[in-house]
């Protein structure tokens, strides 16, 4: 009588996949508490790591060379060196490294000032605050990304925002005839004054408020007077 032989089945380790290395980040915030607030939300996902913290723009620039983040995350308003020249220089010491201002400003000159620096992406402090962590995830992939209030001040509808190159703010739309009419409206001077200060007719006037209110998204003229004080083309 032959005897069967059982052997006990023989099953293969499981191949683990090496886990993905977290996006490096920078934070740079003269608040503090805002600083540690920010540290925890994102220390707490699984694929970002605060790596350094700066509290102004210079040691901002100097933490960037030493640790050289995917990613450094710069507040606008900020003692000593001016955050957009900190961008500039943080780029040019590390070319690789991606950009983001978290600010309290939606100011088109802000984020202006912003993508000239270099900087991909541009958070409102009031917007939710996962666009933080979205927007840190989208410039480290080298896509531009925009906070809803940040969004509606950019040129073209939020929605194509990742599908083209922003450029500029609504406000660098304005040519320099329609910034003289914006400059006028905004101190409160009626049609019929401003046609006789620029030496054109009303209808003209009219056809370029019509035009600046369309390329600023802006629908009455008390909104455009404010819209220019806030942006600076007149003193309040």
């Amino acid at each position: 009588m032959n005897t069967a032989i059982f052997s006990a089945p023989v099953y293969a380790a499981p191949t683990l996949m090496p886990p993905t290395k977290p996006i490096t980040v920078l934070l740079a915030d003269d608040h503090a508490l805002i600083r540690s607030a920010l540290v925890s939300v994102l220390n707490d996902t699984d694929d970002l790591k605060v790596v350094a913290e700066a509290s102004n723009g210079a040691d901002a620039v100097e933490l960037a060379h030493k640790f050289s983040p995917h990613v450094v995350v710069l507040d606008v308003d900020m003692p000593g060196v001016d955050a957009f020249h900190a961008a500039n220089h943080i780029l040019q010491l590390r070319p690789n490294t991606a950009i983001m201002f978290l600010t309290a400003s939606d100011s088109d000159r802000s984020i202006e000032q912003a993508l000239k620096s270099g900087a991909l992406g541009y958070v409102v402090k009031s917007d939710d605050p996962n666009a933080i962590p979205d927007g840190i995830r989208a410039v480290s992939r080298g896509e531009q990304y925009f906070s809803p209030r940040a969004a509606e001040r950019v040129k073209g509808d939020a929605n194509g925002l990742r599908r083209k190159k922003v450029t500029g703010t609504r406000g660098m739309a304005l040519s320099d005839r329609e910034v003289e009419v914006l400059r006028y409206v905004g101190k409160g001077y009626a049609k019929k004054q401003i046609a006789e200060m620029l030496g054109i007719s009303v209808k003209t006037v009219d056809k370029h408020v019509t035009s600046v209110m369309e390329k600023l998204d802006i629908h009455d003229r008390v909104e455009l007077a404010l819209y220019a004080v806030r942006e600076g083309f007149i003193s309040a």
